[in-house]
């Protein structure tokens, strides 16, 4: 009659089979606990990018449903009827900057305003300067800084150019300069071949809704600086911002 391969082996030759045989088996078992293990991280990792990409709920609904477009195209139309044709453009009482000039030449447009005299302008240098008429209502602009300041800088941008993104330092440096001197209202003004620039726009304005639109016009730059501008940014900065 056969031997089973157990009786052919001697008690040694067993013991040590049975000790490799239950190492293997273990083995086994943790492997599939290790890959399970793995693929509940991969879900959960999975859940934390759909997560973050959800973004606050009260402001990715505004982003999603794209409710304020109708803002920016408004305040492109409102640019476009005071002269402007590209961006940056801004009026400091008035007066029409187009590009993204230095401090040194917003500076003497702030000084002059605030001494009530005609600025000393650098014609060759920046071209003529242009006074116009400003909208009647823009006192019921959101404004950063005091209200009733002297001062008011009205600009019309796009955050996906290069060129505004250089002027936001300007304006910055303007209004820690002048502090309630100066007054800055921040509107649209997207260009076309800028793919990125309409809903950059529109989440500034979900922004605004919830009184934190500098602080978004902030975060857009420096999205629109690393190359980074996307939807899904947008709504990570809402959440850096502290949006709802």
């Amino acid at each position: 009659m056969s031997q089973n391969i157990f009786e052919s082996m001697g008690k040694k030759q067993a013991f040590v089979f049975g000790i490799v045989g239950g190492v293997l088996v273990l083995c086994t078992i943790g492997f599939f606990i290790m890959v399970g293990m793995m693929a509940s991280g991969s879900t959960a990792a999975d859940n934390t990018t759909i997560k973050a990409e959800e973004g606050p709920k009260k402001f990715s609904q505004c982003l999603d449903s794209g409710e304020t477009a109708s803002i920016v195209k408004a305040d492109a139309a409102i640019g476009a009827s005071l002269g402007v044709q590209g961006t940056p453009g801004s009026f400091i009482n008035g007066y029409m900057v187009s590009g993204a000039y230095p401090f040194e030449a917003i500076k003497e447009l702030v000084d002059a305003a605030l001494e009530d005299r005609t600025p000393n302008w650098d014609t060759e240098r920046y071209g003529e300067l242009e006074k116009v008429d400003m909208p009647e209502d823009i006192d019921s602009y959101d404004w950063v800084g005091n209200k009733n300041a002297k001062v008011s800088i009205v600009e019309f941008s796009d955050f996906e150019c290069p060129y505004c993104s250089r002027y936001a330092a300007t304006i910055h440096q303007v209004l820690d300069t002048y502090g309630d001197d100066v007054k800055y209202s921040y509107k649209h003004f997207t260009l076309s071949f800028h793919q990125n620039a309409q809903k950059a726009a529109e989440a500034f304005e979900c922004a605004r809704e919830q009184g934190k639109w500098l602080e978004m016009h902030d975060k857009l730059f420096e999205l629109a600086e690393s190359g980074t501008l996307s939807v899904a940014n947008y709504k990570k900065a809402a959440s850096e911002i502290g949006l709802k």
